[in-house]
């Protein structure tokens, strides 16, 4: 897996607070990968009306009324992710590496009043499951590095600091401002007469500035589900699945600036950011579905995901690290002292809805030549939304961000699933291509990041 990553200015660059979520939280929790057993992998996830296998629980749970036996089963896989990124033209590559269990379940077929009938009249059977699948996988690495000459973090820091003018003592100690004029690299601005910040480089000072981040990220959102389905008269299939989505995420990210100017000037050295944030939750949701076999070769189905409301918990803090020429001095005259200080572990609950889908799937098969299926999943992304938990829906309502989420993000993006299957005596040869476009609108992205 490759994925390309545009970073066009400087407060990309590790400066959001972490408890400020936004449409990339929405996103996060939004995204499924393709599959989920070793068999949905191979065909790229196309399941949604090729049916018997444990992966069809999350995609189209009537499904699994095609199941003849009871079955056992569990995959393993290897997950490898190649980041380019682009930061002031320059790119950098890496990579990251994760083996994990993207699938474990089993399915109980009771047979019906038909069962023996090999002309049934009634229901066949009836299939009762239980399965873990691997609906994302967090785990990613990227790293940036370029000479920067016209801004500097601290130049951030500042703006930050000035948004709602307040003094030294009334910045909250969970906050980036209050690490860094703690830690010297952003000074009261002595010609203001109302409480104002600036840069330890000073307000026009020039910059040019190496800049070096990196993030990773680990974790995965498993869905954990109860199926039932039932099998009339080999023709149609229902099926419903209730499931439970757990969520881990820890993101650890780094970004250093070094002072590269060839100037006499005695100011910053350099500054590190640390950030580390863990979300965990429980989300729930529910699926239902059916398939339509007109005849013995083809295969239609239909699904409905209801949307997922996910009660999560973000727990995070920030490190600051600065160094400072020899004698550096603040606008005060006082030396500039080297520190690093950390913010209090902190914690912020919050809920995320993530948005429904349709999956409009059709298979052609055969039985002793194999199968090409075909699966459209339709998502309204901005439907998407941030809300506060009752202990907290009197401090924040999310409002600025849940318009940003409906002004950026794809109402009607359709994701793509193709894949074949090839049988050959006892062998089996698969194939499979998946087309998953941006949940966001063409150019939204990079408007808002200008």
């Amino acid at each position: 897996m490759k994925i390309k990553i545009l970073i066009s200015a400087l407060s990309l660059a590790l400066t959001s607070q972490l408890n400020a979520q936004n449409e990339a939280d929405a996103i996060r929790y939004s995204a499924q990968t393709i599959g989920s057993t070793a068999r949905s992998y191979g065909l790229a996830g196309a399941f949604g009306s090729v049916g018997a296998d444990l992966s069809c629980a999350a995609i189209n749970p009537a499904g699994m009324g095609r199941f003849r036996k009871s079955q056992f089963s569990f995959s393993s896989s290897f997950y490898n992710v190649k980041n380019t990124t682009a930061y002031i033209n320059k790119e950098l590559a890496d990579k990251k590496f994760n083996f994990n269990l993207p699938n474990v379940g089993f399915a109980i077929v009771i047979p019906g009043e038909d069962y023996e009938n090999k002309k049934p009249t009634g229901f066949v059977s009836y299939t009762l499951g239980f399965n873990m699948n691997r609906l994302n996988n967090l785990h990613n690495r990227s790293l940036y590095n370029a000479v920067n000459s016209s801004s500097s973090i601290t130049q951030n820091w500042a703006d930050r600091a000035n948004e709602f003018g307040y003094t030294p003592n009334e910045f909250s100690r969970y906050s980036i401002e209050h690490l860094a004029y703690s830690t010297w690299a952003i000074d009261k601005d002595t010609s203001s007469p109302t409480p104002r910040y600036v840069s330890a480089y000073g307000a026009n000072a020039p910059i040019k500035v190496n800049q070096l981040g990196s993030l990773l990220t680990k974790g995965a959102i498993n869905d954990y589900n109860v199926s039932f389905a039932a099998n009339y008269q080999h023709k149609l299939y229902f099926g419903v699945s209730l499931g439970a989505k757990s969520v881990r995420y820890i993101s650890n990210s780094t970004f250093m600036e070094t002072d590269v100017r060839n100037s006499p000037v005695k100011d910053i050295k350099s500054v590190q950011l640390d950030e580390y944030v863990k979300t965990t939750g429980l989300g729930l949701n529910a699926k239902m579905g059916i398939n339509y076999a007109p005849n013995e070769y083809v295969r239609i189905g239909y699904a409905f995901h209801s949307p997922t409301v996910y009660n999560l918990k973000d727990s995070y803090n920030y490190t600051i690290i600065t160094a400072y020429d020899y004698n550096a001095r603040d606008p005060f005259d006082s030396v500039r002292i080297g520190q690093k200080m950390s913010t209090p572990s902190a914690i912020y609950n919050y809920k995320v809805t993530s948005p429904a889908r349709n999956v409009f799937s059709i298979a052609l098969v055969d039985k002793n030549t194999g199968s090409i299926a075909m699966d459209l999943e339709v998502v309204n992304y901005a439907t998407a939304n941030l809300s506060p938990t009752k202990a907290n829906a009197a401090d924040y309502a999310f409002t600025e961000e849940n318009l940003r989420i409906r002004s950026l993000l794809n109402s009607s993006a359709i994701n793509l699933r193709i894949g074949a299957e090839y049988i050959m005596d006892n062998y089996r040869f698969r194939a499979g291509y998946a087309r998953n476009p941006s949940p966001y609108k063409n150019g939204a992205v990079y408007r808002d990041w200008e």
